[in-house]
């Protein structure tokens, strides 16, 4: 239901759904950017290595009277070397 909602009501799309947390009257939906989708922003090359990341949260629409918070780990990338050596 999770995925349905996240997709249906926030248009979070292309992303893995993991998790959900109520925590002090809030809700968390925490999702993961798949290795398939990963891309330079530049130049939008596929060829990229995962170099760590950072995790963000952003609010969401309220459900009722609870506040949304979308939770996703932002991957910092490197573009792989065409070279040959």
């Amino acid at each position: 239901m999770s995925t349905s909602l996240l997709y249906h009501a926030f248009g979070v799309y292309g992303y893995v759904y993991q998790r959900t947390e109520y925590v002090g009257g809030e809700i968390c939906f925490t999702v993961e950017q798949p290795d398939s989708e990963l891309k330079c922003s530049v130049c939008e090359s596929k060829r990229v290595i995962r170099r760590g990341g950072r995790e963000r949260r952003f609010r969401g629409l309220p459900i009722g009277k609870r506040a949304v918070w979308v939770e996703l780990k932002v991957p910092r990338l490197s573009i792989t070397s065409t070279w040959s050596s």
